[in-house]
């Protein structure tokens, strides 16, 4: 999903790959339409390795995300950004926190700094507490189940009818890219990637050049997520370049 420059809210519910695609637009220092994907804000992004991006998760054999790690949270938020014009946390399956650590986030919701977003990753709304929702805007399309290796496929081929099918397919095809593991998802872009260059082949000579550089720039994307997936860069960083890349139609 695309956002408008300046208009980001302070706060947001999303799954998958689009609570990652809010905390690089949060970060981008690109003009008009953010993500830009092409800013070294928004490449740092893409890396893991934005200092103005926090990823607040369950700490090693815990079941819930305790309400120590939101109050730091709350007081690194009142420090100022070190390279953008914004900072980014992304509180990872956000439900998961218990009552306590909610009601401490609501402290910061209800008066956040100005240059602070906050990305709750969760796919069961439901689950947070309704004065939690209330500050923050929704993000979320219908749940989806995790992907078995056996549907790659079926998944590439549904990367194909998502782009005929134009945004709002492409936003849920997102979701969809962030719940294959790293091995399905290369998976993913080799079989995508082929049929791409398959297309492009067949395509005649005297058919649109558009045609052919669409097909063209979706291999070249699928490429370079392939050599983002080599440097072990996260699933949902990558399923991001991607969507977001395709939305811009850059």
């Amino acid at each position: 999903m695309i956002f408008d420059s300046d208009r980001l809210s302070h706060a947001y519910i999303a799954a998958g790959a689009l609570a990652h695609s809010l905390a690089m637009s949060a970060v981008c220092s690109g003009h008009g339409k953010k993500p830009c994907m092409d800013c070294k804000h928004c490449d740092k992004a893409i890396r893991g390795i934005h200092p103005d991006i926090a990823i607040i998760s369950k700490q090693d054999k815990k079941r819930e995300i305790l309400v120590d790690q939101i109050r730091e949270l709350r007081k690194d938020a009142i420090i100022l950004p070190n390279e953008a014009e914004k900072k980014a946390y992304i509180i990872d399956d956000a439900a998961t926190m218990n009552n306590n650590a909610q009601n401490a986030l609501l402290r910061v919701l209800e008066d956040p700094p100005s240059f602070v977003v906050f990305v709750l990753k969760t796919s069961t709304p439901d689950e947070l507490l309704p004065t939690v929702r209330s500050r923050c805007v929704e993000l979320i399309g219908d749940k989806i189940e995790r992907t078995s290796d056996d549907a790659v496929l079926d998944i590439a081929v549904g990367f194909f009818t998502a782009l005929e099918q134009g945004n709002a397919s492409l936003v849920d095809f997102m979701f969809k890219l962030e719940k294959l593991d790293k091995s399905a998802f290369g998976d993913f872009l080799s079989v995508s990637r082929e049929h791409a260059v398959k297309r492009l082949k067949a395509l005649k000579h005297d058919e649109l050049a558009l045609a052919r550089q669409a097909f063209s720039r979706i291999e070249r994307l699928l490429s370079k997520a392939e050599d983002y997936l080599s440097l072990n860069i996260s699933t949902g960083n990558i399923a991001a370049l991607i969507c977001v890349n395709l939305l811009k139609g850059g």
